[in-house]
């Protein structure tokens, strides 16, 4: 039987520890406002101190809890989305609630306009420094056990594992033929799916998650059935495995006992294109001012290094089919089909390589001494800023393939197509060139499908610790 206190503090303790965590860095932000004014004005003048200690971070840990951000397991990026929608609700009450309870006058106003950015700042990285701490030391966590060993459960523990699972701990499985021995191997398999009711009595556990998409109907209603009387939990994955979920809705048709999922097209709204375009241009023109100084090296270092120009230009697949000009820095030789051509010639086991990657993962004749050291980096992308600028590109999107790709491409060209290419995306944070052709383009067309700013603003943001590491660079 589980121990009883360590379910508790699952349960309880943990929802209680983010909340105190979130109280905590409200205060912070409060007091990082307030030295921030004192700098600039010169003098601190702080009012209401229990308005400052206790009910403006009690309003914006009501909007947190009513976000449901103490309960619920969510990926990263999805607790940035809510704190930050929580955060700008909570601003909103705050302002109103000033002006009519007369307290605006004592209010400075470098306060007013910071402490919100603060807020935000301090909760995303009080989040972040709580989860791994948690997940390190397994601490307050919630057993689960997981019906299904196979592939699916597979990519359920590997969410569980990271970050987004910090909440729960598996203790096992229950299968009648599991497909994957690795699972086995990490966590004890109890029996057969019959067994689920007597395993559920002796462990005591009360979170169940079934990972059977294929399960038959007839067979998952009964399973629910026997489990449901002796658990608090019980969490299903349909089978609707690589379907566009980022908008997602669910309609509950209680009285004809069932759930409508509803599906948008992101990209297919206007407005989200200008929010894109907008947030496209923002960080753009910013970037551009920020490492201009590092274009100028760069071309120097490329002039210096070999003889042709400092750019290669070369057309590719825009949004609607249509044909631009790519920027980059010239990294190859200006010979390269030659070199290619003589050097997959001089080593055949190199070619079905490059049939699979359309890329050589080692050591590549066409690349010069400067190429290597910016493909490592991804620097020879920087000048496709101004392809972001002129409208071809944006900062996060599907790949910008060769015309002479559009046949690998194949059926999927069509939603590909959808939107325009860009500098970076889920390709360039899940494996770069470590991944096959067919896997880029799968997750190209999982991007059109899924699109959402945070979304833009996920991969933007582990492009950063994916290239500076310069995992799968080659």
């Amino acid at each position: 039987m589980l121990k009883n206190r360590s379910v508790l503090l699952g349960r309880y303790l943990l929802p209680l520890v983010l909340l105190i965590t979130d109280y905590t860095a409200i205060l912070l932000a409060e007091g990082e406002s307030f030295l921030l004014h004192w700098l600039l004005d010169g003098g601190m003048h702080i009012y209401s101190s229990s308005y400052v200690l206790l009910w403006i971070p009690l309003l914006f840990v009501l909007f947190l809890g009513s976000f449901r951000s103490y309960t619920r397991m969510r990926p990263l990026i999805m607790d940035v989305k809510k704190i930050v929608e929580s955060v700008l609700y909570g601003t909103i009450v705050c302002i109103i609630l000033l002006f009519f309870v007369k307290l605006s006058v004592d209010v400075p106003r470098v306060y007013m306009l910071l402490t919100p950015f603060f807020i935000c700042a301090n909760l995303v990285l009080f989040r972040v420094i709580t989860r791994k701490f948690l997940k390190t030391h397994n601490l307050m966590t919630v057993p689960v056990l997981i019906i299904g060993a196979g592939k699916t459960a597979k990519r359920l523990i590997r969410c569980f594992e990271g970050d987004s699972g910090f909440r729960y701990r598996v203790i096992g499985f229950l299968d009648d033929h599991p497909i994957v021995p690795e699972l086995l191997e990490k966590y004890p398999l109890f029996g057969n799916i019959s067994a689920a009711e007597k395993v559920i009595k002796k462990t005591g556990v009360q979170t169940v998650v079934i990972a059977i998409p294929g399960l038959d109907k007839e067979k998952l209603t009964r399973l629910i059935e026997n489990i449901q009387l002796y658990v608090r939990n019980i969490k299903y994955i349909p089978d609707l495995i690589e379907t566009p979920m980022a908008s997602i809705t669910v309609d509950n048709l209680f009285n004809e006992r069932m759930l409508m999922l509803g599906l948008n097209n992101n990209l297919a709204i206007r407005r989200n294109r200008i929010y894109k375009r907008v947030f496209d241009l923002v960080c753009t023109f910013f970037g551009i001012l920020v490492i201009s100084p590092i274009l100028l090296i760069l071309a120097l270092y490329i002039r210096l290094d070999s003889k042709g120009p400092v750019f290669f230009n070369a057309g590719r697949i825009g949004k609607d089919g249509k044909t631009f000009k790519c920027y980059k820095f010239r990294s190859m030789y200006m010979d390269s089909d030659r070199l290619l051509k003589g050097y997959l010639t001089a080593h055949p086991d190199k070619q079905q390589e490059w049939d699979t990657y359309a890329k050589l993962r080692g050591y590549d004749p066409r690349v010069t001494r400067a190429g290597v050291w910016m493909r490592k980096y991804s620097l020879d992308e920087l000048p496709q800023l101004f392809n972001v600028i002129l409208g071809d590109m944006s900062l996060v999107g599907p790949r910008p393939y060769l015309p002479r790709e559009k046949t690998d491409i194949g059926a999927n060209l069509g939603i590909i197509e959808q939107t325009v290419p860009g500098i970076t995306g889920y390709w360039q944070v899940n494996g770069r060139n470590d991944t096959t052709f067919a896997e880029r383009v799968e997750m190209d067309v999982w991007y059109v499908r899924n699109w959402s700013i945070w979304l833009d603003l996920m991969y933007l943001t582990k492009t950063f610790t994916t290239v500076f590491a310069g995992r799968g660079a080659y």
